[in-house]
Parts: C-alpha cells; sequence; structure tokens
C-alpha cells in the first residue's frame, strides 16, 4: 500500500515541512507494524539563554506513532550546529547516541530518575549533577572490588550502603582514608 501525504494516518500539519532543511528534518517509516514519524527542529542557542553550560544547540523532537499518544521531548547538545545538522541529529537520537543510553547517561537516568528530575533553577542542577555523578563513581571503584561486578548495579551499591545502619557509608565519609574495598 502506498502511502501519500493526504493519506497519511497522523495529522496533517506536523512540523518540521516535508522538506528537509539544515534545521528541520522528519523521518516517516513502519516500526512494529505501526506508521512512526519522527521530526526535529533545531536552533542554536547559548548558555546563557536556557542556564544550561556548554549548551550550543537545542532541539524539539516530536515522535508519533499510530494508535499511542504524541511525545515531544526537548533535547540540548553542546555540538555546534555546523558540526551537527538536524538530520544527523535525528539518525543518532534513533541510534541512541553510539552507546551514551548504554553508559553513564543508563545509569543515571535508570538509578537516580535523572530524566524525571524536577529541578529548574541553575545552581540546583549543578549541585544535582555534582552529587550524582559522585555517586555514579563511587559506584563504579565499589563495583570493581567486587567478585562479579558485572551483574551489579547502582541499586545494590545503594543497598550496600545502607546495610548495617550505613556502616559502609559512614565508613567512606568519616575515615581520614577512606575506601570502599571490603574490610
Amino acid at each position: 500500500m502506498k502511502t501519500s501525504r493526504n493519506s497519511c494516518p497522523l495529522p496533517k500539519r506536523i512540523f518540521p515541512p516535508w522538506q528537509p532543511t539544515p534545521t528541520q528534518y522528519r523521518t516517516l517509516e513502519e516500526n512494529k507494524k505501526r506508521l512512526e514519524s519522527r521530526s526535529i527542529v533545531t536552533r542554536p542557542i547559548s548558555p546563557e539563554q536556557i542556564c544550561f553550560p556548554l549548551a550550543a544547540q537545542a532541539a524539539r523532537l516530536l515522535r508519533q506513532t499510530d494508535g499511542r499518544a504524541d511525545e515531544e521531548v526537548t533535547l540540548l547538545t553542546s555540538a555546534e550546529p555546523e558540526k551537527l545538522d538536524a538530520q544527523r541529529w535525528l539518525e543518532l537520537n534513533r541510534a541512541g547516541f553510539g552507546g551514551i543510553e548504554n553508559g553513564l547517561h543508563q545509569r543515571l537516568d535508570i538509578s537516580h530518575n535523572d530524566d524525571r528530575c524536577r529541578i529548574r533553577t541553575s545552581p540546583s542542577m549543578f549541585v544535582w549533577g555534582l552529587f550524582s555523578r559522585l555517586s555514579n563513581s563511587l559506584f563504579m571503584e565499589w563495583r570493581s572490588h567486587q567478585p562479579h561486578p558485572e551483574h551489579l548495579t547502582t541499586t545494590d551499591f545503594q543497598s550496600a550502603l545502607a546495610e548495617n545502619h550505613c556502616h559502609l557509608a559512614l565508613r567512606l565519609v568519616l575515615n581520614q582514608h577512606p575506601s570502599l574495598k571490603p574490610p
């Protein structure tokens, strides 16, 4: 069955327009037997405009799938528009940013609920980011001393710190030479 602009089950007016530009791009594909549209609109920004360090570009991504509610997300990057156009950004987003979702970002998102964070002020975002990354670094150190590190998660680390009335956590904070190695 051939799909044309007029027969598309998605809303007729969708951003961006059908013709791609360096700041607008759209894909239309079948995914698990459902028609899926991904549209992205980008624009250059400065860190001062949005109070986010190193931000060079922002984007709105709209995902539309038959039978599901539309999903719109905002994306930020430090990549300049000349180095990352709308088409490439959409491709990277679709592919999971080449491993980012499998590393630090996944741990922050799953264990620290980073994507659902409701902090909106710059100083608070900085402190939250600092402590969540510190926690992640401590987890990685702790995991390296465990018998089967490949099976451990950040939640396991948090549970270990809380065991025995937070003995390990207090030892880490109060010792002159802190260590996450088992005693």
